[in-house]
């Protein structure tokens, strides 16, 4: 396979932002050309798709720049630092945004969102809810929304939960609990 065959240049960060990086890096193909691949890099992301005593999705409202307007989304945000755990960032985003911690957690998939954004993204189930209220750097109240795992896929399924990651991790939630995974 002639992939085998390239040569892969350092690393070099040629932007240094708030929350995202841009490196490049320059790859040596077989036939003596060069091309730069270019990335961006950030903190591991967390979601949380927490679960009250009645079974029902924690779902938070909370205005997003980007849309201009309140959305709904999963508590969720990203490790602060690189030696935080995907697990202690999500107990401290979902203290921040709800309030609660739990007693039961269990990691529920990861993901590489692309081949060119260089983070996972870890979503973690929790369950066995109780207060714990951490002060976070949110610019908005957030609003809990309580809501069945039928209703969730369904507004996620609708487009209502506009972010599509978030969407398909309810989506898939509610089909593995449907065939009994």
């Amino acid at each position: 396979c002639k992939s085998r065959k390239l040569k892969y240049g350092p690393m070099k960060k040629v932007y240094d932002g708030i929350v995202f990086d841009v490196l490049q890096r320059p790859v040596f193909y077989p036939d003596g050309t060069k091309k730069i691949f270019e990335y961006c890099s950030r903190h591991d992301s967390v979601v949380i798709m927490p679960f009250d005593k009645k079974g029902r999705l924690l779902l938070i409202r909370e205005f997003r720049h980007r849309h201009k307007r309140d959305v709904l989304f999963l508590p969720a945000g990203r490790r602060d630092k690189k030696r935080e755990s995907p697990l202690t960032a999500a107990r401290r985003e979902l203290r921040e945004e709800t309030g609660y911690d739990a007693k039961t957690w269990k990691r529920f998939h990861t993901k590489i969102p692309t081949e060119s954004l260089l983070w996972d993204a870890h979503v973690f189930l929790a369950k066995d809810l109780f207060l714990s209220p951490l002060d976070g750097d949110e610019d908005f109240p957030i609003e809990i929304v309580p809501t069945s795992v039928r209703k969730a896929a369904k507004l996620a399924l609708e487009g209502k939960i506009e972010n599509e990651f978030l969407a398909y991790n309810i989506i898939r939630f509610a089909y593995l609990r449907k065939i009994g995974k």
